[in-house]
């Protein structure tokens, strides 16, 4: 069955219940709020139910008529290409694979031998990854399920051959990714090193793609043939402006030679970037930094996908959040993983046994170019002094940012996927209650969470939010830092109150999979009331709308990307808020954590030591109650 044949016939987004969103919003609050907040909240909603809501429903449901996805291109414009303020590294995110790190010995022993570690590991990823490319060509991919239901592909469209046009206002998002059937696509890789860009192709004239070795040659030919010359100007920190300034930045150089467009146009239709940094990482938290808050001039922040490869060999990237949502790059490095799995070695080990252990290193020269390849094609860019004094401006304004957000990693070696699931419970909701208890004992005060639910199993889905901070999980908490002799629950009631929190928890995500949670309803209809040129609804003014996150104010971002061992991060909501983004790997559970250290609030020593504490006290409810 074709990868992309199913969307069609996958329903259409429904429009939820007004009552039952407007119930589920005000339960929502309910943590946040006092007594007399929430009473005059309660009137705020209902009258909103009997008044402008019920218009602005009308409204909405006609707008489902016509539209098979009536949030689709809301939420592509209001989330994404309407922003102004930089992307980087507000919108987009990094990510790294988690036991990736290259080794000393390996790294000695490829320097002995003349081998160069960071093309090497890039040749295997980018094989991979245009393999990857290739069945969505072909259409050979399956498509992915959701226990019996199939999901939109759609966003796999946006993976290659994607890339966010800066514009006056709202910006714009050009795809030139084609099936087979539908015609031609674009098939050359962008290579960026020393701030320059260049063309190499992923594909013979033949058709056929290059293989690892031929990647390996090309790459290392960039590296050797421009490791001696002057860094470039560094362009591509322009894409880290905001976002009317580089659109005026990018016309001036097409204007300053029409040569600039003729490049512009080749990166922005490559498959993907990949950025080869003169930074060195040694750890995961390293990787995630470089990836997320260095060197700008090396980016292509506007580009679907970039792969930076460090100095050492270890590998990260950068995302464009825009075209599509974590689990498509996630997705894709799995199968990268999945592929070097069947050689029974990681990725580095890879290259440590063919390259070291079957003297493949002796014949590298050779081996495997089956003819003769065309050199990478530097893409060298025009440019004045004004160009040169806006890099240095976006440059400064980049790197000043970035020095603002710190990145944590921290992996709980006992608190394994396998070991969540004795306590019959899903590994995501015990996650979730961790960082709840992990917030409220070190803050004394509840989050406003956002955890991300996907819709795909209708047209063209994308997301919804869970509110994951209930007034059960808060109960919980509660109860957890009691220390009141008189009242403190014993270990049996703690986890009648646990199972109860983790209940609410899992209903509320299978809702929201369904598109019934309350966010995006909501949002549908500010947006309702902005287009029929109304007065925004008190709703969304009153402060329990803030107060409860709304707004772009919850103070945890959370996502769990999976059991996979791929990990990422990127940026908080607010000053005073966490992203923690998740994950179930062979090492145990991973959390990535990224704050503002110029926040007054969080402390990333404490929320660590915070979350440690929180998930040994949920496992220890689990080991004294075995058989609850």
């Amino acid at each position: 069955m074709p990868t992309f044949s199913l969307d069609h016939n996958l329903p259409s987004l429904p429009v939820p219940h007004l009552d039952n969103t407007l119930k589920k919003y005000l339960d929502s609050v309910y943590p946040f709020l006092t007594e007399l907040e929430l009473q005059q909240t309660t009137k705020i909603v209902e009258n909103f139910r009997t008044g402008i809501g019920k218009i602005l429903q009308f409204n909405l449901l006609e707008r489902a008529r016509n539209q098979r996805n009536w949030l689709e291109k809301w939420w592509l414009d209001w989330a994404y290409l309407e922003w102004r303020e930089p992307i980087a590294p507000f919108i987009n995110t990094s990510g790294c694979v988690i036991g990736s790190e290259v080794t000393t010995t390996l790294a000695e022993t490829a320097k002995k031998m003349n081998l160069n570690i960071p093309a090497a590991k890039a040749a295997f990823t980018c094989f991979y990854m245009n393999m990857f490319f290739q069945e969505l060509r072909s259409e050979t991919l399956p498509a992915q399920k959701s226990r019996s239901a199939y999901l939109s592909m759609d966003q796999f469209r946006k993976f290659y051959n994607t890339c966010r046009i800066p514009l006056g206002n709202k910006d714009r998002l050009v795809n030139y990714f084609r099936t087979a059937n539908e015609g031609n696509c674009p098939t050359h890789i962008i290579v960026m090193f020393k701030n320059r860009f260049f063309k190499v192709n992923a594909y013979h004239s033949d058709l056929k793609l290059l293989n690892f070795t031929e990647l390996y040659h090309q790459f290392k030919f960039i590296i050797e043939n421009y490791e001696t010359k002057s860094h470039g100007i560094g362009i591509g920190s322009l894409t880290a402006d905001k976002r009317d300034r580089w659109a005026k930045n990018r016309q001036y150089l097409i204007d300053l030679n029409p040569r600039n467009l003729e490049y512009f146009d080749c990166i922005e239709k490559g498959l993907y970037l990949v950025n080869f940094e003169d930074l060195e990482a040694h750890n995961i938290d390293q990787m995630l930094e470089i990836s997320l808050l260095k060197n700008p001039k090396n980016r292509y922040f506007d580009k679907s996908y970039e792969l930076i490869v460090s100095k050492t060999g270890l590998i990260g990237s950068n995302v464009e959040h825009t075209p599509f949502d974590g689990m498509v790059s996630t997705t894709v490095i799995a199968y990268v993983s999945e592929n070097l799995k069947k050689l029974n070695k990681d990725i580095t080990m890879v290259i440590n046994s063919i390259f070291f252990k079957n003297s493949f290193f002796f014949k590298i020269e050779s081996f495997g170019i089956e003819r003769k390849l065309v050199d990478p094609e530097e893409l060298e860019f025009d440019y004045d002094l004004h160009i040169e004094n806006e890099i240095k401006n976006s440059s400064e304004q980049f790197e000043k940012t970035c020095s603002l957000l710190e990145c944590k990693n921290v992996i709980l070696s006992n608190c394994t996927k396998e070991k969540i699931k004795s306590y019959k419970l899903n590994p995501d909701t015990f996650a979730q209650m961790c960082m709840q208890l992990a917030y409220f004992q070190l803050h004394k005060k509840p989050a406003p969470t956002y955890e991300t639910a996907t819709t795909r199993t209708y047209y063209h889905g994308r997301t919804e939010t869970v509110r994951s901070c209930t007034k059960e999980a808060l109960k919980w908490c509660q109860a957890m830092t009691n220390s009141e002799k008189s009242t403190k629950l014993n270990n049996f009631d703690l986890l009648k109150l646990f199972r109860e929190a983790s209940e609410k928890h899992d209903r509320l995500m299978n809702e929201a999979r369904n598109n019934e949670g309350c966010d995006r309803h909501l949002l549908g209809l500010m947006l309702i009331a902005k287009e029929l040129g109304l007065e925004t609804p008190k709703i969304f003014t009153d402060h329990a709308w803030k107060k409860s996150g709304g707004g772009g104010n919850f103070l945890i971002s959370s996502s769990c990307i999976g059991y996979t061992n791929t990990i990422g991060t990127c940026c908080p909501f607010c000053l005073d808020g966490y992203t923690m983004i998740y994950c179930f790997s062979d090492r145990g559970l991973c959390f990535s954590i990224t704050r503002f250290k110029n926040s007054m609030e969080t402390t990333m020593n404490g929320i660590v030591e915070s979350l440690k504490s929180a998930t040994q006290q949920a496992q220890g409810l689990f080991e004294k109650n075995p058989k609850i």
